[in-house]
């Protein structure tokens, strides 16, 4: 399985493809490469990147998917490759909105993510939170959990403040936000290269520009980036005080990669796993059934770096 996600980060870097390798070259003369069939996306940090149609043209012909951020580094577009229909049963299905089926998806899923918040808060030492009872209440509220959930980790994260979601000002936030684009990015490709719509979502309303399914089908992973940024935090606390975005970068980037989820057994890589949990979201619609789908467990991930193949490719 390809892993690597790619941050081209020099301004004024080219980029250009030929027979299956992809080969970025700096202003100064250094040249990288890599197969094409090893990427599943690449994040433009930098001014001035070029590449012509035919690079282009064959990124996404492989299904990776390009994440646009602009001189402040936030995203702020995709090239992606052109929707298409892979099982059309599950392609009908979703269609056709079966309510019930789409509320109890809902449910598993935003459920799992409030289980991740829960389980994060005690991996970062919070000694008494309510979160666990909070998800086994009939009427769950989201934004209760949400309240408790951030006001006890921004203060192990040592910066009290609150969260903000659009044009965020606060470097920790400014963090999180380009943390799930990169995720956002992952199940957005993994949505389009199996066939499903990313414009029809199970809880999210589709509004204009949207891509509903993307932001409801991500949910559960959001903690993993928490998870990331409160270990950035700690182990690199001169870069964080410091603010210094492209390290931040670099380090979720390593994280996607080196961090690994158990599942029956056998352990995937993050960016993997999000294409197991997309595959089984798909017989999901296609049964109308989401008993057997596989959610992502904050507690069964774990560090993994391979000696033999821990290539890091940043421009």
């Amino acid at each position: 399985m390809s892993y690597h996600i790619l941050h081209i980060s020099t301004p004024d870097s080219k980029l250009s493809v030929d027979k299956g390798i992809l080969f970025c070259e700096t202003p100064i003369g250094e040249y990288k490469k890599i197969a094409l069939q090893d990427i599943k996306a690449v994040i433009i940090l930098a001014r001035g990147i070029v590449f012509d149609n035919h690079c282009l043209a064959k990124l996404l012909e492989n299904d990776v998917i390009i994440l646009h951020c602009n001189s402040k580094y936030q995203p702020t577009g995709w090239s992606l490759p052109l929707e298409r229909i892979v099982r059309p049963k599950a392609f009908n299905n979703q269609i056709a909105q079966n309510k019930k089926f789409e509320n109890d998806l809902w449910k598993q899923i935003v459920k799992s993510k409030v289980l991740n918040q829960a389980m994060l808060l005690d991996l970062v030492e919070v000694k008494e939170h309510n979160l666990y009872n909070l998800i086994n209440k009939p009427l769950m509220s989201e934004a209760n959990i949400a309240k408790q959930y951030w006001q006890h980790y921004f203060t192990q994260l040592g910066t009290p403040m609150k969260r903000e979601h659009f044009n965020a000002q606060t470097f920790p936030n400014i963090c999180l936000n380009y943390g799930y684009a990169i995720i956002k990015t992952l199940i957005y490709r993994s949505i389009i290269v199996h066939g499903l719509i990313a414009s029809l979502g199970i809880h999210h309303i589709g509004k204009y520009k949207s891509t509903p399914l993307v932001y409801d089908l991500m949910e559960p992973f959001r903690p993993f980036i928490d998870y990331y940024l409160y270990k950035f935090s700690t182990e690199s606390k001169q870069d964080f005080h410091n603010e210094n975005f492209k390290s931040w970068c670099k380090y979720t980037a390593n994280s996607i990669k080196n961090y690994r989820l158990e599942i029956n057994g056998i352990s995937y890589k993050i960016i993997d796993a999000i294409d197991i949990y997309i595959e089984k979201i798909i017989d999901a619609y296609i049964k109308f059934n989401s008993s057997d789908i596989f959610l992502p467990e904050l507690q069964k991930q774990y560090l993994h770096i391979d000696k033999h193949r821990n290539r890091e490719y940043e421009e």
